[in-house]
């Protein structure tokens, strides 16, 4: 009887370990995720960028927060909601940048939130979207153009032809800018001359909602919530996972790890590898 006890415990304790052991695999499964932080926590998200592992937001109300990737810890930074106005809102050199709808562009002091205008006060006006290559900020314009804006002074010039009118977003990669246009059809972009080439099939990605950009891989989330990663040196999407990210509505790059927020509000941490 002892020795049936002994064998019995042993199985049991076997089994739970496997149990352990295959939770803890598919946790790690490229496309698996975990909440992070307060199931709703970041509802009425607008904005959404990240700088090293930590990430930034601005709410419908205008505040401006940052929160600890890792554990969804947050603070206000600041007491005043500047940031209703915020049309669009990068990252460089550890630096926050935002674009308002007055077309004037800004610096945020990351400590405290107060900000500084930099170069002329409504010459981003037209922006579409935007990115950041090289402590450079790259638009794209209502009217088509192409800009380049140096984020040390605010001056600005466009660059290449007005073929931009139609870009959804864009992004950086490869020393390269992407674009993802309303057709759905992504464009390489040489950022010394605005000149462009076609990725992928025509429309690949024309039910893409977010995307972000993690060690030169594009991750992307469609309408029916497939997680897709692109070699942008091919250009053909891979899922990954299940279709788990039908209400993603913003996307983040950390080092090793992306960053969801859903639009429950809810912040998710998703495996990438």
């Amino acid at each position: 009887m002892y020795r049936f006890r002994v064998k019995l415990l042993i199985m049991k304790i076997s089994i739970t370990l496997f149990a352990i052991l295959f939770s803890l695999s598919l946790m790690a499964q490229p496309g698996s995720w975990k909440q992070i932080g307060q199931a709703g926590g970041w509802a009425n998200t607008k904005k959404m960028t990240m700088i090293n592992e930590k990430i930034y937001t601005v709410d419908n109300s205008g505040f401006l927060y940052e929160t600890v990737a890792a554990t969804g810890a947050w603070k206000k930074l600041g007491t005043s909601a500047a940031y209703g106005s915020t049309i669009l809102m990068v990252a460089s050199n550890g630096s926050l940048y935002t674009i308002e709808t007055s077309g004037s562009l800004y610096i945020i002091n990351r400590t405290d939130g107060s900000w500084k205008r930099l170069g002329n006060g409504s010459a981003w006006t037209g922006v579409i979207t935007g990115t950041v290559l090289n402590g450079k900020l790259y638009t794209a314009e209502k009217d088509g153009s192409l800009y380049v804006t140096d984020l040390s002074s605010g001056s600005r010039s466009q660059i290449g032809k007005p073929d931009f009118s139609e870009t959804w977003k864009m992004w950086t990669a490869n020393k390269k800018l992407y674009s993802i246009e309303k057709s759905g059809t992504m464009y390489e972009i040489n950022p010394a001359d605005g000149s462009w080439k076609q990725l992928g099939e025509a429309g690949a990605w024309k039910s893409t909602i977010a995307g972000v950009v993690m060690n030169n891989l594009f991750y992307s989330v469609d309408l029916g919530g497939s997680l897709f990663v692109t070699d942008l040196n091919v250009g053909v999407p891979k899922q990954l996972g299940d279709d788990a990210f039908g209400g993603t509505v913003f996307m983040g790059a950390g080092a090793t790890k992306l960053y969801t927020i859903e639009s429950s509000g809810s912040l998710y941490e998703v495996n990438a590898n």
